[in-house]
């Protein structure tokens, strides 16, 4: 015969059991960013069709971005068709830059007086600068988790700021589904959901009717 205080200790630790096993099974959500970016009133008097997406620059202490940068420069082309920009060839955008300074050490690619060098050099309409300010892949085998913080900023061929911010946060490889198994992979895929996350902030390019 099971006495009353056996079965209701049976009966709490189940629930405490069961209390364990939901807590494991939540799991944190694939992507947590905070983002400001601010439209600057020249924005809506601009016509802004092509953009010369400049090479990314890695603003990291210990240069944590580095083997990925044409990698990224070439996914923010990829996405701003989808925000119905016209991206220059990458090609184009370099040769137009050859004779062009870069930054001096220490000195961010996007501080104005630098940005303003930056601009009217491929025809374009604007162009766009991103820095890349913290790429952390150290969860990315454990978790499939990396976290970064990244600094950008939309200039019209005239000089005139037209869109800039930062957003930060950390991403699951994959997102809500399966990471790809090996490591570029699993970078590349955290790489993707970053910039997109970044240019859904970026205003949709208006079409002429």
């Amino acid at each position: 015969m099971v006495s009353f205080c056996s079965t209701s200790l049976v009966l709490r630790r189940g629930a405490a059991a069961l209390f364990l096993l939901a807590v494991a099974c939540q799991t944190a959500p694939p992507v947590t960013v905070k983002a400001q970016f601010t439209p600057a009133p020249a924005f809506a008097t601009r016509t802004i069709a092509e953009v010369a997406v400049l090479p990314v620059e890695d603003g990291t202490p210990t240069g944590a971005a580095a083997r990925h940068l044409t990698m990224f420069r070439q996914e923010v082309m990829r996405q701003l068709v989808d925000r119905l920009y016209t991206p220059l060839t990458s090609a184009a955008v370099d040769a137009g830059l050859g004779g062009v300074g870069k930054a001096s050490p220490g000195e961010s690619l996007l501080a104005p007086a630098n940005l303003q060098k930056m601009v009217g050099h491929a025809r374009e309409d604007a162009v766009f600068a991103l820095r890349i300010e913290r790429w952390d892949e150290a969860r990315l085998a454990v978790d499939n988790r990396v976290v970064f913080q990244f600094q950008a900023a939309m200039v019209a061929k005239d000089g005139a700021p037209l869109w800039s911010g930062t957003i930060q946060g950390e991403i699951k490889a994959g997102g809500a589904g399966p990471a790809p198994f090996d490591k570029d992979g699993k970078a590349r895929s955290c790489a993707s959901l970053a910039i997109t996350e970044m240019l859904q902030r970026l205003p949709l390019r208006t079409l002429a009717p």
